[in-house]
C-alpha cells in the first residue's frame, strides 16, 4: 500500500512540473506574439502603415520578409544595420546573419523540433488580407474592423526562415485549427495556438473546434462576412461557430 502511495505520489507530482513548465512556455510565446504586435503597432505610427509582407527589388523580385523591417522595433538595430536591404535574404552577405534568429521570432516549445533558424510566427498574407504582399496597408483600410481583423499568428513545425519573404497564404492555407496535413494555425500548447487581432497586442488561443468559416472571416480587412462576439467562457481562448444566419460566436477575456 505504501508503495502504491508513493508511485502516485511521484505520478501526481511529476505531471504538476509538466502543466507548470507548459505555462511558462505559453506565458513566454505570448510575450513573443505580444512584443511582435506591439512592433507592429510601432513601425504603424512611424509609417502609417503596416510593413509590406514581402519586400521586392524594382523588377518585382522578392527579397526578404516584413520580420527584417520589424528589427528596429525589436531591440535588434545592430542585426538590421548589419542586413544588406538591397539583397536577397539568401544572398552570401545576409545568410551570414541567418542563424542570429532574433527570440521574438521562435516559440520557446518549438526550439527543440525543427530549423533553430525558422520563425513559428507569421501573418497571413494574400490578396484582402492585411499583408496582400508588396503593398502596405494601414488600419483605417480595415473596413471589417480592427477587432475583426487577424494581424499575427502562430504555427507550429515551421519551415519558414525567419528573413524568408514567406508566411501563410490565404489561397493555400488550411482554415482548420492544427491541421496535421496542410499549413495552418498550429501549436504544440495544449490550450491552441496563439492569434493576435489588430485591435491590440493581446494574445487568444484558438480552440481546436473553431469554424473554418468564422477563422476565414477574421483574415480579411474588407470582406463584410457577418461575425457577432460573445462574451467569452475562459480566459484567453477563442472559439466560434457558424449559425445558420451564417453568424459566429467567439470570444477572449481582455
Amino acid at each position: 500500500m505504501f508503495l502504491i502511495l508513493v508511485v502516485l505520489s511521484g505520478w501526481w507530482l511529476l505531471k504538476q512540473v509538466s502543466k507548470a513548465r507548459e505555462a511558462t512556455r505559453e506565458m513566454a510565446c505570448q510575450s513573443c506574439l505580444n512584443q511582435i504586435a506591439f512592433a507592429l503597432y510601432w513601425y504603424h505610427d512611424t509609417y502609417e502603415a503596416f510593413p509590406p509582407a514581402v519586400v521586392a527589388d524594382e523588377g518585382g523580385t522578392p527579397l526578404y520578409s516584413w520580420r527584417v523591417l520589424l528589427l528596429p522595433y525589436l531591440g535588434c538595430t545592430e542585426l538590421y544595420d548589419e542586413f544588406d536591404l538591397n539583397a536577397s535574404w539568401d544572398s552570401p552577405q545576409n545568410m551570414r546573419l541567418a542563424a542570429r534568429t532574433p527570440p521574438y521570432f521562435r516559440c520557446p516549445s518549438g526550439l527543440s523540433t525543427g530549423d533553430v533558424q525558422s520563425t513559428n510566427y507569421v501573418v497571413i498574407s494574400g490578396p484582402g488580407t492585411a499583408f496582400p504582399g508588396t503593398q502596405s496597408t494601414s488600419v483605417s483600410d480595415f473596413q471589417d474592423g480592427v477587432e475583426r481583423t487577424i494581424l499575427l499568428v502562430e504555427i507550429a513545425n515551421s519551415t519558414i526562415h525567419w528573413m524568408e519573404p514567406r508566411d501563410l497564404d490565404l489561397a493555400d492555407m488550411s482554415f482548420v485549427i492544427d491541421d496535421p496535413g496542410t499549413p495552418s494555425i498550429s501549436s504544440p500548447h495544449p490550450r491552441g495556438p496563439g492569434i493576435v487581432l489588430a485591435n491590440n497586442i493581446s494574445v487568444y488561443r484558438c480552440q481546436p473546434d473553431m469554424s473554418p468559416a468564422v477563422l476565414k472571416s477574421l483574415m480579411t480587412i474588407a470582406g463584410g462576412e457577418p461575425v457577432a462576439f460573445e462574451r467569452p467562457r475562459q480566459r484567453n481562448r477563442w472559439s466560434g461557430r457558424s449559425s445558420q444566419a451564417g453568424e459566429a460566436s467567439s470570444g477572449a477575456n481582455p
